[in-house]
């Protein structure tokens, strides 16, 4: 396994350390379900997406919903009494509005993904992800840790543009573990939307609160499994001079972490302001889409 790299961020974090391509969901052993099972306190309820809906960051586009019939069935007996609905949702999934998950065939890095492996030999756009899809995930049962950055901050909600740092989840030292999750709100939902276009944003993005890349170093040395965030995980404008997304490629293609991105955390805040533990069960289930590279979810928190 290569240590080092010519070029940023001169290090291949889990490149090889694992014989499959699970990345750090490897760390979710029977050990982190245990303690995720023996988190709920209230066993209270929360569900962490949102509402499918047009890409507002984008101007639209992005999901669509049509009625194929809402009809009496016309199948059964001619007095038959019951009627009948179907429809059709398509969504785009990597997108700055709707909650999803990406697989790790999502973002590639000089050519490289995942475990050394040559990004257009694991997803083409005539065969999808044929490697490192969604639907080889599977679920994800672990004990997760919620960072509210704003309230720490004294504050409903981060100005978009301005970055979770690690002084920010410090606190955690001592009490995750390998395998644990981490949920970081920045208060997205709470704040004004900064499109491209507005004179106030800074990158093509638009302004959006997420992850300094020096947060990066101390998830990894905690072995974090996944990281949820209210946004799209990175920081718009980029913290990193020498990349644009740099927690995706941190993240994804290095470390082999799988991001969760645009939950909705308003309702968990709300539920442990003044708790003093923050760590909840976390249930997510992708669905199943063969060749995806990635898929909606609406993930849940049981307190």
């Amino acid at each position: 396994m290569t240590e080092k790299l010519s070029y940023w961020p001169f290090k291949t974090y889990n490149w090889g350390r694992w014989d499959n391509d699970q990345g750090t969901l490897n760390f979710i052993d029977d050990q982190a379900v245990k303690r995720a099972l023996s988190a709920p306190l209230t066993n209270t309820v929360v569900t962490l997406g949102s509402p499918l809906r047009q890409d507002e960051a984008r101007g639209g586009g992005g999901f669509s919903h049509r009625m194929l019939h809402a009809r009496k069935y016309d199948f059964g007996p001619k007095e038959e009494p019951v009627f009948e609905a179907a429809d059709e949702f398509s969504v785009v999934i990597h997108g700055l509005t709707n909650a999803h998950i990406d697989a790790l065939a999502h973002v590639g890095h000089k050519g490289k993904s995942f475990n050394d492996t040559q990004f257009e030999e694991i997803v083409t756009e005539k065969d999808g992800a044929v490697r490192m899809s969604v639907d080889r995930m599977g679920g994800i049962v672990t004990r997760a840790w919620f960072v509210d950055v704003p309230r720490q901050r004294g504050l409903q909600f981060l100005t978009p543009g301005d970055p979770v740092i690690p002084e920010d989840i410090a606190g955690l030292e001592g009490l995750i573990e390998p395998g644990d999750a981490l949920l970081i709100r920045t208060g997205r939902f709470s704040a004004p939307l900064v499109r491209p276009d507005d004179d106030e944003a800074r990158d093509d993005h638009g302004n959006w609160s997420g992850l300094h890349f020096e947060c990066v170093d101390l998830i990894d040395r905690w072995s974090v499994s996944t990281v949820g965030t209210d946004g799209p995980g990175d920081n718009f404008p980029s913290t990193c001079p020498d990349c644009s997304v740099p927690i995706h490629i941190l993240f994804e293609a290095y470390m082999g972490l799988p991001l969760i991105h645009s939950l909705n955390l308003e309702a968990l805040s709300e539920e442990l302001d003044g708790r003093v533990s923050k760590a909840v069960m976390l249930a997510v289930a992708p669905l199943i889409l063969p060749g995806g590279t990635g898929s909606p979810v609406n993930p849940l928190a049981i307190i």
